[in-house]
């Protein structure tokens, strides 16, 4: 397997393709705690060196500054704050604090906080006093000299690795396909494995992997986390958008060195299995019907699974229908199965000038249904704007060729009101249009480019999955 090796330096966010993390050459966490009337206050600060002096000496960034306060007693408020705080001299850090329980909990992060050590001297970059030391291998420091309340904070410098660390997803592969299985309840699996450099660090790699609404995630290993990890999702979800593009993250974290590297990965259905969550009607159709494609020119209409036996469903090559009478704008899809391995559905592009015909078309899939709905949305407008609540005699003197139009709206559509197929009447593919509102009903198949719903088509086989 390639893949691709992008330096990251010191701290730089992470890289999509193969993962080097320059650990910091210093990095130390400190972190102090006094009590005051039965109230614990605790101070965390995490810093790395970033350059100057020798040894110790030099610039040290402050990558976090937390603030724990622990009551003896229940805050019966749970609250989440979010400021900017301005310390002067330029520096400001963003401070998010949380409730919960009995605890207070501030975090700091800052791109302009600084500690600067000078022989052996610590204190606070661009303020003058010196509020702690470095002895040996153990730094210690304060906040603010005057508060009584505020710890003195304590930790030992450690050294990071010499050598760079290194990431590498191995499985799965960038934009790797997966679809849930025959069984029941039906599963997905996603197997991720991942290496590092030096090999020792590999049991440390972190997962972040995708969730899906109303489906059970299970690790098999437990926790997410390991060189190895097995993923199982059981059911299917009941939304469509539930499948689709997904990202796999793999974290590597050496003291204050962070690797991380991302996959994408895709979320696919069986398209003609009947397990989805209501497992009535096959897998595409309960999907399908979810999206867009099911949405002729953006409106809602009514969309019933015919199968192979409503009414002209009975005939293989027919993809949908639209019958009076069989429910308010009801358009039944049948069996597209029927058509081949890939749904295709041959259909003629049609035009109101000459020449007419312009060529034909192959729908596939998810195109095919779309195709199929609008193709059945035209019959039914036709029937609604023109015969619906008629009695039959006043609709046979409204449409004198029957060819599904009133006279007075055909010459719009340069129709001949007094022929029942105006064009093409003559040819040897097209002689059996059948009418001039099935002609119409061809037209609208042409509004749908093709690949157009691609996006929400899941299924395999489908159009991102042939």
């Amino acid at each position: 397997m390639k893949y691709f090796m992008i330096i990251v330096l010191l701290l730089t966010p992470v890289c999509t393709f193969g993962a080097r993390a320059q650990c910091p050459r210093y990095s130390v966490v400190m972190q102090g705690t006094t009590v005051n009337m039965g109230v614990a206050y605790t101070e965390r600060l995490e810093a790395h060196k970033v350059g100057g002096g020798a040894s110790y000496n030099g610039r040290w960034k402050i990558d976090l500054f937390e603030q724990i306060t622990t009551y003896p007693w229940a805050l019966g408020v749970a609250l989440a704050t979010n400021d900017i705080h301005d310390l002067g001299n330029g520096v400001k850090m963003q401070s998010t604090c949380t409730t919960g329980g009995n605890v207070v909990n501030c975090r700091s992060v800052s791109d302009t906080m600084f500690l600067e050590v000078t022989n052996n001297q610590v204190r606070m970059e661009r303020t003058a006093p010196w509020h702690g030391k470095v002895a040996g291998s153990t730094m210690t420091w304060k906040f603010h000299l005057e508060s009584p309340v505020e710890p003195v904070l304590t930790g030992v410098i450690a050294e990071g690795p010499k050598d760079p660390i290194e990431l590498t997803i191995v499985v799965p592969g960038d934009r790797s396909r997966y679809v849930y299985s025959s069984q029941k309840p039906p599963t997905l699996e996603l197997r991720l494995e991942a290496k590092t450099k030096p090999e020792q660090y590999a049991d440390s790699i972190e997962w972040t992997i995708p969730e899906m609404e109303g489906v059970t995630r299970k690790i098999t290993q437990g926790a997410p986390r390991g060189r190895n990890l097995d993923v199982v999702y059981e059911k299917m979800p009941q939304d469509n958008n539930q499948f689709g593009r997904k990202k796999v993250t793999a974290t590597l974290k050496v003291g204050t060195c962070t690797a991380t590297e991302t996959r994408e990965v895709q979320f696919f259905f069986p398209r003609d299995l009947k397990n989805n969550p209501e497992g009535q009607y096959p897998n595409w159709f309960y999907y399908w019907k979810q999206t867009p494609a099911a949405r002729p020119r953006g409106q809602l209409v009514n969309i019933e699974y015919g199968g192979n036996t409503y009414d002209q469903c009975i005939h293989p090559k027919v993809p949908a229908q639209f019958t009076p009478g069989a429910g308010h704008a009801t358009i039944h899809v049948c069996n597209l199965v029927r058509l081949g391995q890939q749904f295709q559905n041959r259909f003629p592009v049609l035009g109101l000038q000459a020449p007419y015909h312009l060529g034909w078309e192959t729908s596939r899939n998810i195109d095919t249904f779309a195709k199929a709905v609008i193709h059945e949305f035209v019959h039914w407008q036709c029937y609604h704007n023109f015969r619906y609540g008629k009695s039959l005699p006043a609709i046979q003197a409204a449409d004198s060729d029957s060819d599904g139009l009133p006279d007075t709206v055909e010459p719009q559509y340069n129709f001949n009101p007094a022929m029942f197929q105006t064009h093409m009447s003559t040819h040897p593919e097209l002689h059996n249009i059948k009418g001039d509102e099935e002609w119409l009903a061809y037209m609208s198949m042409s509004e749908i480019p093709m690949g157009k719903y691609n996006i929400y088509d899941w299924a395999r086989p489908g159009n991102q999955w042939p």
